[in-house]
């Protein structure tokens, strides 16, 4: 899945699955550096605050290139972003701040 470099359980993928919708809305790819703490576990769906770049769809084969070698410089700085769940009577919300 565009945005994450390991293998992750299914009920992670499912998280990010929503925060990738969420950025999608902004036209833009969120690519995961690490989690951030505060876990969510619901049925199907685990997960956690994350931090990683919220790049815009039209830098991300670039963007891709140094994030995959681990070699983001201070360039990409400004992108840099968390993405908080929200839980809103069972439906997760990302937002980017």
């Amino acid at each position: 899945m565009m945005g994450l470099k390991t293998q992750e359980s299914k009920e992670f993928v499912a998280f990010f699955k929503i925060v990738q919708a969420e950025a999608l809305k902004e036209n833009k790819i969120f690519f995961l550096d690490a989690g951030d703490g505060r876990d969510i576990n619901l049925p199907g769906i685990s997960g956690e605050d994350l931090m990683g770049w919220l790049i815009p769809i039209d830098m991300a084969d670039d963007f891709k290139k140094y994030w995959l070698l681990d070699d983001v410089n201070d360039d990409w700085s400004d992108y840099f972003m968390f993405a908080i769940w929200e839980n809103d009577e069972d439906e997760i919300k990302i937002r980017f701040e």
